[in-house]
């Protein structure tokens, strides 16, 4: 299975996404999101305005999301670094967001990390 199969493969069987801000103070925020839509290049979901994620993002685009599936002696990684944006506020204070992949990689079995193209 070529590397783009494998990234198609996982995008339409996966749900969350794991998106990583960093905090007023610096920390690391990773939290797991449910997808709404995801192709390897940009990935939305809807989140409360008022998480911490979401208030990241407002004050700290650059962001970075994993995806990752393991299934008996075959596994595929998604890694990414970013942007993410409010796109719509879409009733009272929840919204959708969009990130926006500016580098991405794949890691699957072999354990080789792979730049990919977008």
């Amino acid at each position: 299975m070529t590397d783009k199969q494998k990234l198609e493969q996982l995008f339409s069987e996966q749900e969350y996404l794991v998106l990583a801000v960093t905090l007023d103070d610096g920390t690391a925020w990773p939290v797991p999101v449910r997808m709404r839509t995801g192709d390897g290049k940009t990935f939305e979901w809807d989140s409360h305005l008022m998480t911490e994620h979401s208030k990241a993002i407002t004050q700290r685009p650059t962001t970075a999301i994993t995806v990752f599936q393991k299934w008996g002696d075959h596994q595929t990684g998604y890694y990414a670094k970013g942007i993410a944006e409010l796109v719509e506020e879409f009733k009272p204070g929840f919204g959708r967001y969009r990130f926006t992949a500016t580098q991405a990689w794949i890691n699957d079995e072999t354990f080789r990390k792979r730049e990919i193209e977008l």
